[in-house]
């Protein structure tokens, strides 16, 4: 059951929180909670899992120094990424999604913004 408060309520309660009930609370019971009020959060399972820069990379048969000419980025950069953890950033993991998926366009239209 999700309870909704007024900024006024939650104040005078003083952030108390019924850790008990939360503990307590099944995944299933969770689930529904999300499906009910979705800004609470999103399905889990909806989200695509993150690429990892290496992975990518070698599909597309690059060095790191290649890969980072490719997108105009340091090579420490890339080094960085492969050695810790894959970036999170939406935006280079769409990047990552396209040359994954559809990697011959992908690389053609690199090649025309640095020509261009």
């Amino acid at each position: 059951m999700i309870t909704r408060k007024t900024l006024e309520q939650a104040e005078a309660e003083r952030g108390f929180a019924d850790l008990t009930k939360i503990d307590s609370a099944s995944d299933s019971e969770i689930e529904q909670q999300i499906a009910e009020d979705p800004d609470l959060a999103p399905p889990t399972e909806s989200l695509p899992e993150l690429l990892r820069v290496r992975d990518v990379r070698r599909r597309l048969g690059l060095s790191q120094r290649e890969f980072a000419e490719k997108l105009s980025i340091p090579i420490s950069m890339v080094r960085g990424w492969e050695r810790r953890h894959s970036p999170t950033d939406p935006a280079i993991q769409t990047l990552l999604r396209i040359l994954d998926r559809i990697p011959e366009p992908a690389m053609r239209a690199l090649e025309e913004v640095k020509s261009g």
